[in-house]
């Protein structure tokens, strides 16, 4: 019995040293055949066929943004104020906040290509801050696709697109940092609100919220909190019932805001220190999302002439992200100085690295418009 007993063990010890044994020798087949898959985040380990393909993703997404701002809106009132809206279907539908129409049965809308027409609010809540205004004109314009299956998550990227300032069509990246959010800007209740990171500003409002991984509309930009520089956000999955309501039946009677702007006088208009900060966030989410066409046509005509397109490009070579933590505005002598703090990752010595930086911009008025005249940063002591 005691023979049989270590016989059977003999035999399991050596079952197990060939199992072992064949297993080293199938690891190192395996790592003399299957090549070893450099990181994309490195750009000197990419070859030609890899670097083609990023470039080509990159190509996709921006013709994406393209076709998404062609379905951007801008919107003025009778008074004066701009907002911003986007095309909701076939029909010339254009969705927007109630906030933007209040006290306006008809309004005037521009498109990308500066089209105007006219439109007539067709439904406006009193307690939910979304309106919906329908243009004739627009009848079969492919419309921007809605997110209706998942609700927005932390940490989701976004892109805010719109008219900030009377800065048509202009988008800002960022990302979710808050869902279910609530609170009371009167006479609207904001409830299940996301908030995010990117830049907005007045003349945003009604325009989308887009997922930028999927390009779909995942909420209407609503609020903003710039000291914080975060956004607010309708979830458009919560509020579609309401718009497609209206549409089917438009509303006969529209109801009347006290507290929105009833004169011409009386309309908003963004001071130097806005617009200069508005830009300063623009051209820091332009490269960002890695838009740097729209980030180089920011800077004014000197620094254009100092500084060609591809020197400018090839700054952010290694860069992985840049986002704004703190801005303030100061005001002289016509031009503004938009002093920022800034995070930047960065591939360094083949690693990924934070740090903070100390931006300085100089903003101010060049053939009418506002452009960064001259860019300083160092690192954040």
């Amino acid at each position: 019995m005691k023979k049989k007993w270590i016989s059977s063990i003999l035999v399991s010890v050596t079952l197990i040293a060939l199992t072992v044994w064949g297993g080293l020798m199938l690891r190192e087949e395996i790592q003399q055949n299957v090549k070893e898959e450099p990181s994309y985040l490195v750009s000197n380990q990419l070859d030609s066929s890899q670097r083609n393909f990023i470039e080509q993703l990159s190509l996709n997404r921006e013709e994406a943004l393209f076709e998404a701002q062609q379905k951007v809106i801008q919107i003025e009132t009778p008074i004066g104020s701009i907002g911003s809206g986007f095309i909701y279907n076939t029909e010339g539908a254009v969705v927007t906040n109630a906030h933007v129409v209040a006290n306006a049965s008809e309004v005037t809308v521009i498109t990308a290509d500066s089209a105007r027409y006219d439109g007539v609010v067709i439904g406006i809540s009193e307690k939910e801050d979304i309106a919906v205004i329908q243009v004739d004109e627009l009848k079969g314009r492919e419309p921007l696709e809605l997110e209706l299956d998942r609700e927005a998550q932390v940490l989701d990227q976004v892109l805010a697109l719109g008219s900030p300032l009377g800065f048509q069509n202009t988008v800002t990246a960022g990302e979710i940092n808050g869902t279910n959010r609530s609170f009371t800007i009167e006479p609207f209740i904001y409830e299940n609100i996301d908030q995010f990171t990117a830049a907005i500003s007045p003349g945003n409002s009604g325009g989308p919220l887009l997922n930028s991984s999927t390009m779909k509309v995942i909420g209407i930009n609503s609020a903003e909190e710039p000291e914080q520089n975060l956004g607010y956000s309708i979830p458009i999955i919560d509020v579609k019932d309401q718009i497609d309501e209206w549409i089917a039946s438009p509303m006969q009677e529209l109801p009347s805001f006290e507290n929105y702007a009833d004169q011409p006088q009386d309309a908003v208009v963004p001071t130097l220190e806005e617009q200069a900060l508005y830009i300063a966030q623009y051209y820091l989410s332009s490269i960002e999302f890695g838009d740097y066409v729209t980030a180089y046509s920011l800077l004014g005509a000197d620094y254009q002439n100092d500084t060609s397109f591809n020197t400018f490009k090839d700054e952010f070579r290694n860069l992985l992200s840049i986002s704004l933590k703190t801005s303030e505005g100061i005001a002289i002598s016509g031009e503004v100085e938009v002093r920022a703090t800034v995070e930047k990752e960065e591939i360094v010595s083949g690693k990924p690295e934070k740090n903070l930086y100390s931006y300085r911009f100089l903003i101010t008025d060049e053939n009418g418009q506002m452009k960064i005249k001259r860019l300083e940063y160092q690192e954040a002591e």
